[in-house]
């Protein structure tokens, strides 16, 4: 028996219709996708006092000290002696599951005598009194590396995870990412650690730096600066988070 096409005109008209529909639906899907993408990247040319590049930083807590820029480094502005009032800056307008990376500043002889750390936020907010979300801090010589939840008030902080790893250098790459509950932490590429936390799903990447009363804070930051929200897959194959309560501050 041969088939005979009696489709109509009409129901023709209405299969091209169908699917013109079809290609246009997943066109705006690719470009709703696309445009879900948040990127932003510096080289810290600026000299600022804090740091703004444009309005695009923000920093309003009252009770933490502000990042600086000058010759290409963004620093932190601590004294060390006005206790946990870490350095911050944050951006805005990212997506819950984002990345920050960083290339690392340190110069050959640090002051070895207290704590010096370079910070990624994650998932941050801040207003007058608050600053919440989450650091991901490295130590300038490869002594910790660690997930810490700021809770809010200065001072309040969750240390939830951490590891080691062999001594930073001067031009290394520092990254971390939230994608879901899970954090990961990386040095040039390598995963170091891995921690979930639940408690904050909103906020913005950043950069934080933190000093004790020696050493100056251009002394260990950062020279680039790069930050991406967007949805995203875990990584695998990261070794679990040691339980730690170092934050040797």
């Amino acid at each position: 028996m041969r088939l005979i096409n009696r489709s109509r005109p009409g129901e023709q008209r209405r299969r091209n219709f169908a699917a013109s529909l079809l290609a246009w639906l997943i066109l705006l899907a690719a470009s709703s996708a696309s445009a879900a993408t948040q990127n932003y990247s510096t080289n810290f040319d600026g000299n600022e006092n804090p740091i703004s590049e444009g309005g695009v930083w923000s920093h309003v807590g009252l009770d933490w000290t502000k990042v600086a820029t000058s010759n290409g480094i963004a620093y932190g502005t601590q004294t060390g002696t006005g206790g946990y009032d870490d350095s911050y800056a944050v951006l805005s307008g990212f997506s819950p599951n984002q990345s920050a990376s960083a290339k690392v500043h340190l110069i050959g002889s640090i002051d070895s005598s207290c704590s010096h750390e370079v910070e990624l936020l994650l998932r941050s907010a801040d207003s007058a009194r608050s600053a919440r979300g989450y650091e991901c801090n490295l130590s300038f010589d490869g002594g910790y590396a660690q997930v810490v939840r700021w809770n809010g008030p200065i001072g309040d902080f969750t240390v939830l995870g951490g590891g080691s790893f062999s001594g930073l250098k001067d031009g290394d790459t520092f990254s971390a990412s939230m994608i879901g509950n899970v954090i990961t932490l990386s040095v040039n590429g390598a995963a170091i650690t891995r921690v979930t936390d639940n408690t904050y799903t909103t906020g913005n990447p950043g950069i934080g730096f933190f000093r004790r009363d020696c050493g100056a804070g251009t002394d260990f930051g950062f020279t680039s600066f790069s930050a991406t929200g967007t949805d995203g897959t875990v990584m695998t194959d990261v070794p679990p988070a040691v339980p730690m309560n170092l934050k040797v501050r």
